[in-house]
């Protein structure tokens, strides 16, 4: 800055001034591009660092903004020669402006850090003069990006009157690898405001990840002023508008059902061309997030839960320009939406018993909700036959399963949590069969008899159908009886019989000479036997030495009942007749015994042969002949048959010889 004016100007400063003009115009002939997003994060931000307390005068200025030059004259920690004023073509790092005297302001620097550091040029006045470069590296690719810088008129106004001198300045992005312009800007004259102004580049940079930012002098002359400061150059990228992974709204996964969902990443106002994605999730509430993948172009991505232990996953992408997207200075990152895999409910197999159906022994009603499948709450159960049917939900057991009839088998139930969840427990459906008493039998007995009946131990109720409650009951007579047994949950009904013993019968009374052999039947063997009186039994039923006439004959089985008896009649016995008419032992006559029922009197010969049969007819009399002729003297076997007239009709057979003497 100068303090006087000069009193006149060359023909060839104005020269140079035009032509300064037509090649700001050319400079700004082609039209920026634009940002259909929004300005990401600064990738880079140049304060030009911090000062202290004490110093005025700071530097090199390679220290405190690396990659920044000047074609100034940059005066350093010594500040200027001689402790004079910042003259033009000067430069250096301040606190404020003031520091570099010429009136400058006493101004804060833009960034607002304590003891925070501007750049103070004196700018030259030389048209198309490049005064300050600046180059960044490791930007992002293929970005649309916002170069700003904030700069600050120092000159306070109404400074050199009439004649000031504003900045002015020409910002230009070139390519450092090419030297190509990627953009500009102009800054017209930087008012005298005591303002910060930021004015700003807008550039693609194509395939260069290195930027070179120009300060172009476009203030020309040797008038009073163009002195100016900067601070807080930046680069941000071109971000999208909106980043949104679809479907947005929170999404609930199982792991045996729906195990994936697919998501689209979607982009409104992205410079990125062509962009780039990748895939992330995150399991511990987005502390840290792990790549799904390799950087891609597609924009769909299938989170699946096969493996994942069950929580809450938040998913996002990145997005950027290609070969860039994992540069965090480059990309841009959506807002997560959230999977949730939802643990599946606990269940165990069970076995379910249930007493047998009377009626269908081999069947239980069976109440399947009862089955403790899980100790989980806020579960639903379906029932099924088969673990296909409940694996995909066909077949269901809907009629009563509260009362579900089967035999030994197997179900499936299917318990869905909250989430829609499902795990599948087997449940063993057990028929508990017919406990009954193995003591309690059936009995027999006299019929004049009682007895007792014995359920045995072992079981937790008894109700018999005498209305009694205890294990045994007494005094029972002939007849049909249950007993219902509990045991435990179930009651098996148990039916007994009381049998009267059948009574044994005299079937036939064989008697040879005085000596009666009794044959008898039915009842339950072994039998004992008695005539006459029952006091005296024995096992034989043979008796001897009877006397001729009635005897009573008794029979009793094991049971010991009242004994069966029939009555018989011992018949006089004949051994010899004299045929000869003289009214003596002329003939054999049991007519006495005509009473009897099928009373039969035969005789026959030695060898068998029957000679004779006296029934009714013949008056149970024989004379000693046969076929109307006298038989020879000789020895004869007869046989007397009859049934006796009682309930039993009892057979009698009496069996004897006879000697008949005939004169020749």
């Amino acid at each position: 800055m100068k303090k006087t004016l000069l009193s006149g100007k060359k023909a060839g400063s104005i020269l140079v001034f035009l032509f300064s003009i037509f090649s700001v115009l050319q400079l700004n002939a082609q039209a920026p591009p634009t940002c259909a997003g929004t300005w990401g994060p600064p990738i880079v931000n140049q304060t030009f660092g911090q000062g202290n307390a004490t110093d005025k005068w700071y530097g090199p200025l390679s220290t405190y903004a690396p990659g920044a030059t000047t074609s100034t004259i940059f005066v350093g920690t010594a500040g200027p020669p001689g402790g004079s004023a910042l003259a033009d073509g000067y430069s250096g790092l301040v606190k404020t402006p003031s520091t570099g005297g010429n009136g400058f302001l006493n101004s804060a620097d833009h960034t607002g850090n304590p003891n925070g550091l501007m750049m103070l040029i004196n700018a030259p006045s030389t048209a198309a003069t490049i005064f300050f470069e600046y180059t960044m590296s490791n930007l992002c690719p293929n970005t649309t990006l916002k170069l700003a810088v904030w700069i600050l008129n120092v000159n306070p106004p109404g400074t050199c009157g009439t004649g000031y001198q504003y900045p002015n300045v020409t910002l230009r992005a070139i390519d450092p690898a090419t030297g190509n312009t990627l953009g500009t800007s102009a800054t017209g004259n930087i008012p005298t405001n005591q303002t910060w102004t930021q004015y700003s580049i807008i550039f693609n940079n194509a395939s260069s990840t290195s930027v070179k930012l120009q300060f172009i002098n476009n203030s020309v002359g040797n008038g009073c002023g163009n002195d100016l400061a900067i601070d807080d150059i930046t680069v941000q990228p071109c971000i999208p508008a909106t980043m949104q992974a679809l479907p947005g709204s929170s999404t609930t996964l199982c792991p045996n059902k729906n195990a994936t969902v697919d998501f689209t990443a979607t982009l409104t106002g992205s410079s990125y061309n062509p962009v780039e994605y990748q895939w992330q999730y995150s399991s511990d509430g987005g502390t840290t997030w792990i790549d799904q993948g390799t950087p891609t172009h597609n924009p769909n991505y299938t989170f699946n839960s096969a493996g994942l232990p069950a929580g809450n996953y938040l998913i996002r992408f990145k997005a950027g320009p290609q070969g860039s997207v994992l540069n965090s200075q480059c990309n841009a990152i959506s807002q997560p939406t959230t999977v949730s895999v939802s643990s599946l409910p606990k269940v165990n197999d069970t076995t379910v018993k249930s007493c047998y159906i009377e009626n269908n022994p081999s069947t239980a009603s069976f109440n399947l909700t009862t089955a403790n499948v899980t100790s989980e709450t806020g579960v639903t159960k379906r029932y099924f036959p088969s673990l296909a049917d409940a694996t995909n939900g066909t077949n269901e057991i809907t009629a009563n399963p509260a009362s579900y009839i089967a035999s030994n088998s197997t179900i499936y139930i299917r318990v869905t949590n909250s989430n829609g969840c499902f795990s599948i427990a087997k449940v063993t459906l057990e028929v508990i069969p017919a406990n009954t008493s193995s003591v309690l039998i059936d009995k027999t007995i006299c019929i004049e008899d009682k007895t007792s009946l014995d359920a045995g131990p072992g079981f937790n109720a008894y109700l018999w159908s005498t209305g009694a409650t205890t294990q045994q009951i007494t005094n029972v007579g002939v007849g049909t009886y249950w007993v219902n047994l509990k045991s435990g949950e179930c009651t098996t009904k148990q039916t007994v019989k009381v049998h009267a013993s059948p009574n044994p019968v005299i079937k036939s009374i064989d008697i040879v000479n005085n000596t009666a052999t009794i044959n008898a039947t039915g009842g339950t063997p072994p039998y004992q036997y008695a005539a006459d009186q029952t006091g005296n039994w024995q096992d034989v039923n043979i008796f001897t030495n009877l006397t001729r006439g009635q005897h009573i004959f008794y029979v009793k089985d094991q049971y010991n009942c009242v004994p069966v008896a029939a009555e018989i009649t011992v018949p006089n016995l004949i051994n010899a007749i004299t045929p000869n008419e003289d009214g003596k032992n002329d003939n054999i006559d049991y007519s006495a015994l005509a009473y009897k029922r099928n009373l039969i009197f035969e005789v026959y010969d030695r060898y068998g042969n029957k000679l004779y049969e006296a029934g009714k007819i013949r008056n149970f009399k024989w004379d000693g002949t046969a076929f109307g002729k006298k038989l020879p003297t000789a020895t004869y076997w007869y046989t007397i048959s009859w049934n006796e007239n009682n309930n039993a009709n009892t057979s009698v057979r009496y069996n004897g010889w006879v000697l008949v003497k005939n004169r020749e």
